[in-house]
This record gives structure tokens, sequence and C-alpha cells, in this order.
């Protein structure tokens, strides 16, 4: 990804840059960092299974859901806490809305025909996660302005998207419902392990760089999809909702970037990039029905921070 490649970069410089920077004792890496930050980003969702293990005039895909461009405002508390000398802890935990975003479903027949494509707005609608993690500084600078550290640390993810209305045609018919009509609800969660590096390099008297990057070698996925115009009885009926239920396993890449700067004694300003993105295979169940192959449903995020840090 760019973000990542510039992130890194910038990283590079930055150490390479730490000879010639004079010792700042009011730089000096502090044991505990409390503060907030506002994270302006962009999401998507999207998921798509085999169904031709129940029918080989279907197919593969069957059917593709993608949820894009999910525009979020999220809030958070965000800490580090060192203890025994280089070992640290550091977490953050973030609570927020979608505010906007459209739902493409289509699906397809044997040869990829597509048999149907509908186009439905998204509803404001929430997200949050936690995350958590336990690392060691393995590197300091002869000066202690810069710091190489690693981490081991677990993050919970979870977004609900709700979208309303359709347009869009079948082989059979032209797709008109109102906006007002809800048509389906996404609700996915992340459960996962996260392996990585955390760099802080001094870039001046009162500036610092921040980089976190990490690995997600596990993560443990559950998405609950409602159908609510397919819930009557009848030959298309779903069941009660949530009436598709997808679980799998999957891996990742995060990257938070963030470049601060001392606004008052030991208080920080910062803004930086911050990027995530999971993916997962596994099953899908209709109605509890056998399971059928999910092919890939992924989730992304990426863009904008703002943070507020107090330092002691």
């Amino acid at each position: 990804m760019p973000q990542i490649r510039v992130a890194l970069v910038s990283l590079s410089v930055a150490f390479a840059a730490q000879g010639a920077l004079a010792q700042d004792p009011a730089a000096a890496d502090p044991s505990l960092e409390l503060g907030v930050r506002y994270w302006m980003s962009r999401g998507k969702t999207s998921w798509n299974h085999n169904a031709q293990s129940v029918s080989p005039l279907l197919g593969n895909p069957t059917s593709v859901l993608i949820y894009k461009p999910l525009d979020a405002h999220v809030l958070e508390l965000h800490g580090r806490k060192s203890f025994l000398g280089p070992w640290f802890v550091a977490g953050n935990a973030g609570l927020g809305w979608i505010k906007s975003g459209k739902l493409d479903d289509e699906d397809f027949n044997a040869g990829q025909l597509k048999s149907s494509d509908t186009t439905s707005s998204i509803g404001g609608q929430r997200l949050s996660y936690l995350t958590l993690d336990v690392g060691r500084d393995v590197w300091t600078s002869h000066e202690g302005r810069n710091v190489l550290g690693l981490f081991v640390g677990y993050q919970y993810w979870t977004e609900r998207a709700d979208a309303n209305g359709a347009s869009g045609a079948t082989l059979s018919s032209i797709v008109n419902i109102p906006d007002n009509v809800p048509v389906i609800s996404n609700d996915v969660t992340w459960n996962s392990l996260r392996v990585g590096f955390a760099a802080r390099a001094a870039l001046g008297e009162r500036d610092r760089l921040l980089i976190n990057f990490a690995l997600v070698p596990y993560t443990r996925m559950k998405n609950e999809d409602s159908h609510y115009l397919r819930v009557a009885p009848g030959p298309e009926s779903l069941g009660p909702t949530p009436n598709i239920i997808m679980k799998g396993r999957g891996y990742g890449i995060q990257l938070d970037g963030e470049l601060r700067h001392q606004i008052y004694r030991d208080v920080e300003l910062g803004a930086g990039i911050r990027v995530w993105a999971l993916k997962a295979d596994g099953d899908v169940r209709f109605d509890g029905h056998n399971a059928l192959h999910l092919n890939e449903l992924t989730s992304s995020r990426f863009g904008l921070t703002v943070s507020l840090t107090k330092r002691w």
C-alpha cells in the first residue's frame, strides 16, 4: 500500500538523522501516556460465496455484496505504559458511526450471467474496536531519543452497516424499493492476533515520529447478514434474521503512523495516517442449512488521525 511505503521511508530517514540531534531531557520517553484521538476514515466490507454445490446452474461467485465507501467518524482513547524497564503495554479503544455509503448486490448464474444487480443506500450505523499490545524495546539510540520495540497483541473490531431501499433489475423485473424500507444489515466482527514493531524517532526538540506496524497472522471472523425482505414464508424465504451467517479465519495488516509536536510542556498534538485490512474465507449458512463455501470476506479502513496526548 502506498501509505505503508511512505511511512516506512519516513521512519528510516528519522533514524538516520538521529545522530545529528542533541540530547533534550524533555524528549526522553515517558513512563505513561494517555490521550484522545479522532479518526476520519473510509471503509469497505465485501463478501462473496459459491453455491454451485446446491445447483450447477448457479455461478461462482454466486452472490457478491460490496459495502462502500463507508465513511466514518471515530473518537478514541489511547495509552501507553512502560514497566520493568524496557517492557510496555499499549492500547486504544474507539467508538464511532458510519455516516454514509452504498451497497452493491449482484447475483450470478452459471457462466457468470448476471441474474440480479441492485444498489442500496447505507444509513448511519456504528463501529467499535479495542486493541491491546504488550511488548519490549529491543533497541535504543545512545541518547535514548530513538527506540525500536517488538510487540504481540489482540484486537476486537466490529462494524454494522444498514442498507435501505434498492434500485436496479433482475432477469425478470425492475427493482425500485423506497429508501425508507430496510433491506439488508451487515454485522461483521473480527478477533485478531497482532505481531509487529513500534518505533519512536525524535525529529527535533519538540517533534517525534511514531510508527506501529502489525502483521495479523491469524484472525477469526463472524459476519451476520440480515435480509429483511426474505423473512416471510415462501420459496425465497431465508427465515428469521440474521438469516445468513458466515464464519471464517484469515489474516491481515495494520499500520499507524503519527507525527507529534509538543505544544505545552508534556502535551503533544499529533497528526497521522491509519490503515487496517483483514481478509478471511470459511463457510456461509443460509437459514441454518448446510454450509456453502465463503470465497472471501474482507474489511478495510483507512484515513487520517488527529490526537492530543499527555505524557508523565
